[in-house]
């Protein structure tokens, strides 16, 4: 009694505190988190030094400044210049203007004359005169000629022709501007793709003819007569294209190199030069103070912006499938997560910063380079799911230096992105805590490679500093890791999460609570691991998680550990406790082992994966045998009181693991069936369970209960495969009831 109301205790003040840390609160919490890590410090002027004295210590760069690189402004030019499509100029009334050309000549042809009907034939189609072709074109009635003509020519109308398709791959851009010479001002941008040339649509107006005409006399007049019209209805505009040209390169922004903040500008004993100069001249005309907390105030505003784009991006593509986790539940802990990443960041650069300040020779960007950057992506990956760690990790590759002084390494925003996109990959594979170590591992190797890279792109030669960044580069992974590996158990049981980490080992089966269930209900127990055996192929076929399937499958009926004997797979004296009971409370009796199951559950941290399938493993289905029982008994009895409380499987590992239940408790009564009869026994079982609605919420389609249906039956043969019938075997015809199973 005394657990009972502490665990009621318990339970509201998790609903108080639920209540209280909505989505709203957690987020703002989140920010305030990030504000108070991230504010600036005031920092003093410069010395005022000229050229030719010696700098007194060694100074670094507070701010940064910007500087042109008027290189990387004329190759932008050029880029620019480069992907401005061509302009071509388009005749839209091409095909129908050839068409009334073709009327007007034959129109203006004169049976009193004619050699000048002839002239003026060719002359107005502007074509090259061929009496051969005149005499032939008089052989044929002028009607079935130009009718003839007008089908095949109208096969191009809407087409794109010019003479040659290579003349467009010169251009460097995929698609071209198409301008209408009857609308100057309008443009339409079209792929390359779906331009023709002139021989392609000659094909096409033939291919036409040729279908129409069946006599091959009048179809080769009137080919011969409109092969020499089809001409290009698309022209080069060189002035158009030139000085589109010409504005894209007056879009382009100056190219400017940056001199970071906590770059060295000069070091203590060096004599000051005109750059050096020029570099403390421009940091002391800024109003360092003002100017770190405007820097502040827009890089925590471009913080606040990408976050929640992020997560909305997250929120629609993924997070409303995850009916696992709450909405805030999934802020807390990836916001959670991200603050422990920035205060390792935070941490890593004062600690470059100390070390650069003792001793100017050695790298800082060695420092940075050893940073642990992956734990908030592997975390996310095993937590929660790949993708919110990938769009995690591009919020922190560019806050790394947005909000860190990592601009000392030029390149950390890439180290970090790909690092921990490595990091989430390789922890994907890995379902083990050992397997975090390897993970690390990977990230360590990819860090080197990365630092390499950067190296090479800078011209650098192999050389002291490089090895030391690249050994403390290699402690990225190692302690990536070995952060995860102490983090996890700590979010495992503050959010009471289930990894996949965690259901190996609750899949054990030397698990206490497995034990105990083998001990006090070894019925249950065999039925769990078939049950569990049913779903894990079952959830593999239809792309659901089988990991989830299998091991909540263990754990679906734990609530019969505290009543064993009241479900008939326990029973192994004969007598049954339900035979003096009212068929109400024996109804009650077997809805409450999913009561107990959750407590159970809870108590023990099993974690919302299991609980939520212990929940809705019944869904709100019918207590059949006892409510029939009550009618037979002439009680009258209220459908919705032998009803379980549900709710319905929500998941499809939850659906795959109610219709696998029911199918288990079923096959009982079977005795060497056919694959037939097994096929026809599974797919009525899932009918049944379909047609009630009880998989109403948990997004399985009916191909998916199809290919469920299909491993079910290939399971059991499997089980069924080695039992024989002895001729003195009694099938027992135990009710295929619900007091045997919840």
């Amino acid at each position: 009694m005394e657990s009972k109301k502490k665990d009621k205790i318990k339970e509201n003040i998790q609903d108080v505190i639920e209540r209280i840390f909505n989505e709203h609160v957690v987020a703002g919490l989140f920010f305030l988190a990030i504000i108070l890590i991230n504010l600036p410090r005031s920092s003093s002027t410069y010395y005022n030094l000229r050229v030719g004295d010696i700098a007194p210590k060694t100074i670094r760069s507070t701010v940064s400044m910007l500087v042109e690189d008027k290189e990387a402004t004329k190759k932008r030019i050029e880029d620019a210049i480069n992907n401005v499509p061509p302009v071509f100029d388009y005749n839209s009334q091409f095909i129908t203007s050839t068409i009334n050309s073709i009327k007007k000549a034959f129109s203006l042809i004169n049976p009193q004359d004619p050699q000048s009907s002839k002239d003026i034939f060719f002359k107005t189609l502007k074509i090259k005169p061929s009496p051969t072709l005149y005499s032939r074109l008089l052989k044929y009635d002028q009607k079935d000629i130009i009718t003839y003509a007008t089908l095949a020519l109208k096969e191009l109308q809407g087409l794109y022709i010019v003479s040659s398709v290579r003349e467009l791959y010169k251009f460097t851009p995929k698609k071209i501007i198409v301008r209408d010479i009857q609308k100057p001002d309008e443009e339409k941008f079209i792929s390359k793709d779906d331009v023709v040339d002139v021989l392609r649509a000659k094909i096409l107006a033939y291919n036409a003819l040729r279908d129409e005409v069946e006599d091959a006399g009048l179809r080769n007049t009137v080919w011969d007569l409109i092969s020499q019209l089809i001409m290009p209805n698309l022209t080069f505009n060189s002035l158009a294209t030139q000085k589109k040209k010409e504005e894209a390169a007056k879009k382009v922004n100056k190219v400017f190199f940056k001199i970071s903040k906590g770059e060295i500008i000069v070091r203590s004993g060096d004599v000051i030069t005109k750059a050096d100069y020029l570099k403390l001249n421009a940091l002391n005309s800024i109003k360092q103070k003002e100017n770190a907390y405007v820097k502040f105030l827009a890089n925590i505003l471009l913080f606040l912006i990408m976050s929640i784009i992020l997560f909305k991006i997250y929120e629609i593509t993924k997070a409303k499938k995850n009916k696992w986790l709450k909405k805030t539940r999934i802020l807390a802990i990836a916001e959670t997560l991200i603050v422990i990443q920035f205060l390792i960041f935070k941490l890593f650069n004062y600690l470059a910063s100390v070390v650069s300040f003792s001793s100017a020779d050695f790298p800082q960007t060695a420092i940075m380079f050893s940073t642990p950057f992956a734990v908030a992506a592997m975390m996310l990956a095993i937590m929660i799911d790949f993708e919110l760690a990938f769009l995690t990790s591009i919020l922190l590759s560019v806050s790394s230096w947005l909000l860190t002084s990592a601009d000392s390494a030029s390149n950390f925003g890439l180290y970090v992105f790909f690092g921990s996109i490595v990091g989430a990959l390789s922890i994907r594979k890995e379902k083990t805590r050992t397997g975090i170590i390897k993970a690390g591992l990977y990230v360590s190797f990819s860090s080197v490679i990365l630092i390499v890279i950067f190296h090479l792109l800078k011209g650098g030669q192999l050389n002291r500093s490089l090895l030391t960044e690249l050994v403390f580069g290699f402690g990225s992974g190692i302690f990536s890791s070995i952060i995860v590996s102490g983090l996890l158990p700590v979010f495992e049981y503050i959010f009471n999460m289930t990894t996949d980490i965690k259901l190996l080992e609750l899949g054990n089966l030397n698990n206490p609570l497995l034990k105990e269930l083998a001990i006090k209900a070894p019925g249950t127990y065999h039925h769990s691991i078939v049950v569990s055996s049913l779903a894990e192929a079952a959830a593999s076929e239809i792309g659901a998680n089988p990991l989830i399937a299998k091991v909540g499958s263990y754990y679906h009926d734990i609530g019969k550990i505290k009543k064993p004997m009241y479900f008939v797979e326990n029973q192994t004296d004969g007598i049954n406790p339900h035979d003096n009971l009212k068929p109400s409370i024996s109804a009650l009796i077997i809805k409450n082992h999913v009561k107990y199951g959750v407590e159970i559950a809870k108590k023990h941290r099993l974690g919302n994966y299991i609980i939520d399938i212990i929940q809705q493993h019944h869904g709100t289905s019918l207590i059949k045998y006892f409510y029939n029982k009550a009618k037979e008994n002439g009680l009258n009895p209220k459908e919705e009181d032998f009803r379980y409380p549900g709710p319905k499987p929500q998941t499809k590992e939850a659906g795959i693991v109610m219709i696998a239940d029911e199918v288990e408790a079923a096959s009982k009564t079977l005795s060497n069936p056919t694959v037939a009869h097994l096929n026809d026994f599974v797919r009525e079982i899932t009918n049944k369970i379909f047609l009630d609605g009880q998989l109403d919420e948990c997004e399985l389609t009916l191909k998916d209960l199809n290919k469920i249906t299909t491993s079910f039956v290939n399971v059991l043969v499997g089980i069924f495969h080695h039992r024989i019938e002895y001729p003195d075997e009694e099938k027992q015809n135990e009710p295929n009831g619900d007091n045997k199973k919840a």
